[in-house]
């Protein structure tokens, strides 16, 4: 797990080291997963058992990293205050979205395979 772990985080810093010298609107996290499929694509099977297992134990507590922010949320400023109904409404249209759009994905995602 911690060689997982590892190239997570390799992957991770390498992608924030390309955000911060390039000035691109896109997040380091994203970069580096985005290098880390490359990487994974090119060498299918070097790190795979190692990142599973990581992962998954990940995953298994990702609840908890998501805390913070949600508790951040009852500490706002009082000026945002009387914002409550905008950011409700965003919140509910970005879940759905989110969803429709993941769903749309998947479906063509399994109509391609189907095709071959």
């Amino acid at each position: 797990m911690l060689k997982g772990l590892l190239v997570l985080l390799i992957f991770q810093c390498l992608g924030e080291a390309i955000s911060q010298l390039s000035d691109i609107p896109i997040s380091g996290p994203i970069i580096g997963m985005l290098l880390l499929f490359l990487a994974l694509q090119i060498y299918p099977h070097q790190h795979l058992t190692s990142i599973e297992t990581c992962s998954t134990n990940l995953i298994t507590h990702l609840p908890l990293l998501f805390l913070p922010a949600g508790v951040g949320i009852f500490f706002l400023d009082p000026e945002y205050l009387n914002q409550w109904p905008a950011i409700f409404v965003s919140m509910i249209l970005g879940t759905i979205l989110a969803i429709v759009i993941t769903a749309m994905t998947m479906k063509l995602i399994t109509e391609n395979r189907h095709d071959k």
